[in-house]
């Protein structure tokens, strides 16, 4: 290993992440249940508001997820460079370690696992599996075959990011007509060339109380079949969502039991085995975040289609 990757690796263990080792103990798919239950574009709205706290638990996992992302890699870099310093020393001054704090203080959470991925692998590759000192322990000896295997055969399948986004393409194409059929009747019904799902508002000239009259009724009878098909398509989007998390059940829920069961490596006793066992339960906790991440998004999608329509009033 080349001595800078070393530096990076020490200096990163001893001053980015100093708060306790504990958030990563958790078996993550269990986080998965804290996953909002949502109908509704009006759901989506009230559940980011959180007006009546129901968000509290998708909340708390998130934040939960986030920290224990921290803790992680700080565990796998410590382990890490335990492995390296075993045949190479490492200094730097303090003011060099101020100085990569600042700069990897400033990454996003995807940048920091993206760059720690990068050096994770620089040291698994250059490492094999160790036994000897584990020799008895036939629950993490299990453990590491089970997730060494896992990653020889699948890695990049499970670095690789689920591309949600054209499947949302097609979801929403497949509601395309049915929105546009329901605009042009509110523009023949109005009168007018306006689209309600627009942010701006529709400003009249001067005009008779029968025109208002004609563009509000209109208006209420589009929010209302707007709305149908908005929340018909967040369904399409949510049941595909909800799949995912059932594969990611599936996929990663041996790993997940073979990692508890050696209370998160406290009991491997082999460094390198130590490493294994981290960088298969950061791949899983890295899928999680990212099916967080695509659930965020699409409730804030639809939580702003509900807003824009809410704040498209009717013409007193």
């Amino acid at each position: 290993m080349k001595k800078s990757s070393l530096l990076l690796f020490v200096v990163f263990n001893q001053f980015c992440f100093i708060s306790g080792q504990d958030a990563y103990k958790q078996n993550f798919l269990n986080l998965l249940k804290s996953l909002p239950d949502i109908q509704t574009c009006e759901d989506s709205y009230k559940l980011l508001k959180c007006a009546d706290n129901s968000c509290l638990n998708y909340k708390a996992a998130k934040s939960d997820l986030e920290k224990a992302q921290a803790d992680l890699i700080a565990a796998q870099l410590a382990s890490n460079a335990s492995i390296a310093s075993a045949s190479q020393p490492a200094t730097m001054t303090p003011d060099q370690a101020k100085e990569l704090k600042a700069k990897l203080d400033k990454m996003s959470p995807a940048e920091k696992q993206k760059w720690t991925m990068q050096y994770a692998q620089n040291v698994m590759g250059a490492s094999t599996v160790h036994v000897n000192k584990n020799i008895d322990n036939t629950v993490v000896n299990d453990a590491v075959e089970y997730v060494t295997n896992l990653q020889a055969e699948d890695l990049n399948e499970m670095l690789k990011p689920v591309d949600v986004s054209s499947t949302f393409m097609t979801i929403e194409e497949k509601y395309l007509s049915q929105k546009n059929s329901i605009l042009k009747i509110f523009q023949t019904a109005s009168g007018v060339s306006y689209d309600p799902s627009t942010t701006s508002p529709y400003v009249f000239g001067e005009t008779s109380d029968a025109q208002i009259a004609k563009f509000n009724k209109a208006l209420l009878e589009y929010k209302k079949s707007i709305k149908t098909v908005y929340n018909a398509e967040l369904k399409d989007k949510l049941d595909y969502l909800r799949s995912l998390t059932q594969k990611l059940t599936e996929k990663f829920s041996l790993t997940e039991e073979k990692i508890v069961a050696t209370h998160y490596a406290e009991d491997a006793k082999e460094t390198v085995n130590k490493s294994h066992l981290f960088m298969a339960h950061k791949m899983v906790l890295g899928r999680i975040m990212e099916h967080f991440g695509n659930y965020q998004v699409l409730l804030q999608y639809y939580a702003n289609k509900y807003a824009d329509l809410e704040k498209t009033k009717r013409i007193e």
